[in-house]
Parts: C-alpha cells; structure tokens; sequence
C-alpha cells in the first residue's frame, strides 16, 4: 500500500508542477479551478499520507464532475484533510445538490462544504467586480512574504471572497485574512482556513 501511495505521489507532484505554472500566467482560480491551484510538497504541512489520500480524492471529485459535463472553470474542487471544498458557479440549483451527492459519494470524504452559487444570481457588473478583486487578491497572497500562496484556493462571488486552504499557524491565518480585508469593494470573507495543528491525520504514514 506504501508503494502505491508513492507512485501517486510521484504522478501528483508532476500534476502540480503543471498546475503552479499554468497558475502564474492566469488571473485567480478561474483557468485551473476545477483542479484547484496546486500545492508545494514544501510548504504543505500535511504528511505525505495524507496529502496523497486528499490529492487522490480531490481528483476523483473532479474526474466525476467532467464526466457529468459541467464545465470545467465554474467549479473549484479542493480537499483537505478528507474535507471535500467546493465553489464556483452552476446555471441551476439542482446542479449544485447534484455536484454535492458527487462529492460526498467519493472515497476519502468524511465532509463536504459547498459554496458554489447560482450563476444568473450574479449580474454582469458584479462577475466584473469579482473578477477584480480576484486579480488583486491573487497578487496579494503571492507577493506576501509571510503566506504560503501555494496552499490557498479562492473564489470571489458577489463580493464575497471564499478561501480555504492550510495555514502553518494563527499568525498566517490573520495575515491571509488582513490581505482579503485590505482589497476594495470585499463585502465579506467566508473563510474554510485549517491550521496545520489542526489536522486529524498529523502522523499518518
């Protein structure tokens, strides 16, 4: 099972390497979002255990929701510590219960926080708002020198700015936190940030 767990690891981080890339020349999530933005081995402070169970199952999630044809940039898919995070847009409702029952029905998931929204709930104006706030905050985590930006995902909806990821302690949770606050025309701030202390399966593998 070990070795496994390490020949998925040897594929991921490829992935990864991929993802950050592609990352740097895009603006927020909205390019790579259904695989999320990927996450440095180095700055992850997850153990390689459970980095691997969490990656496996954050693909399987997406894997599933291109099979059901929704459109690979509405939705953000990112889970830590067997917690399934999803955001982005769906065109109805009964999309977003559907992409839910596929998060909850997939291995290695024991929780799933949903805050995908309706899409024609956002006006034009709005998505254009949003966008430019995702374009500031982006920049705001990748030039702070005291957060991880690797270790974030976003989304900014109606002026809410969705976040989650993994802050090594409290001072990098307040400093991501201060960054979201500092941006303009931010309504508020939906945060799903563990601390790395926090994790359930600190000494797996």
């Amino acid at each position: 099972m070990k070795s496994l767990k390490f020949f998925f690891l040897v594929i991921i981080l490829s992935s990864c390497t991929q993802s950050l890339t592609t990352s740097a020349t895009s603006v927020g999530n909205y390019v790579t979002s259904a695989f999320g933005l990927g996450v440095s081995i180095k700055s992850d402070p997850r153990s390689p255990g459970l980095y691997i169970d969490d990656k496996i199952s954050e693909n399987l999630i997406t894997a599933k929701i291109i099979k059901n044809d929704y459109r690979q940039f509405f939705i953000n898919v990112k889970v830590i510590d067997g917690t399934a995070f999803l955001s982005g847009k769906v065109e109805q409702a009964e999309d977003k219960l559907k992409i839910t029952k596929i998060a909850w029905e997939t291995s290695g998931i024991k929780a799933v926080k949903n805050d995908i929204v309706i899409i024609d709930q956002t006006s034009f104006k709005q998505r254009a708002k949003d966008a430019l706030i995702a374009s500031q905050l982006y920049v705001a985590l990748l030039v702070n020198k005291n957060i991880g930006s690797s270790n974030y995902n976003f989304d900014v909806i109606n002026g809410k700015v969705y976040i989650y990821g993994m802050a090594s302690d409290k001072n990098e949770f307040d400093e991501v936190i201060k960054e979201v606050k500092l941006i303009p025309n931010v309504e508020e701030v939906v945060s799903s940030i563990i601390l790395a202390t926090d994790l359930t399966r600190q000494h797996y593998l």
